[in-house]
């Protein structure tokens, strides 16, 4: 009876030590996660108009419309026009309504690439005056 009882709580205690060790490795990698997520992009800068600037956290996605110069609510594809798109991180103009498109041709903007790009922590938009600036910690 008593090795019954001795196996029970060993078991018991394996189970809770067990326990224990997910529990701190789970608090280890949230915590990793977080690091990293706070270790690149902080935010993209946004200028357009006659030298207006917007600042938007690189984690909130978002779509900004910016029409003939100022942001508005929806696209609609005439004008002078561009859709950026922000999320996970990464900026990127998704569409614009210039005539060469080169603006959606330079691709993702984002912490790890903002080295290896053509132009560096910018995406820029000559025909309407737009550019998109990584600020932050970079890597």
């Amino acid at each position: 009876m008593q090795n019954n009882t001795t196996e029970k709580r060993v078991r018991r205690n394996v189970l809770l030590m067990g326990a224990a060790v997910l529990f701190v490795a789970l608090a280890v990698v949230i915590c990793l996660v977080l690091k990293d997520r706070q270790g690149s992009a902080k935010l993209f800068r946004i200028r357009f108009g006659s030298g207006t600037v917007a600042e938007y956290d690189a984690y909130e996605s978002r779509t900004i419309v910016i029409h003939d110069g100022v942001i508005v609510d929806q696209a609609t594809g005439e004008g002078e026009e561009n859709v950026i798109r922000i999320e996970n991180g990464a900026a990127w103009m998704e569409k614009a309504t210039c005539p060469h498109h080169e603006c959606m041709e330079q691709g993702a903007l984002r912490a790890d690439t903002v080295l290896k790009r053509p132009l560096g922590a910018w995406i820029i938009c000559a025909p309407h005056g737009v550019s998109i600036e990584y600020v932050g910690g970079g890597e």
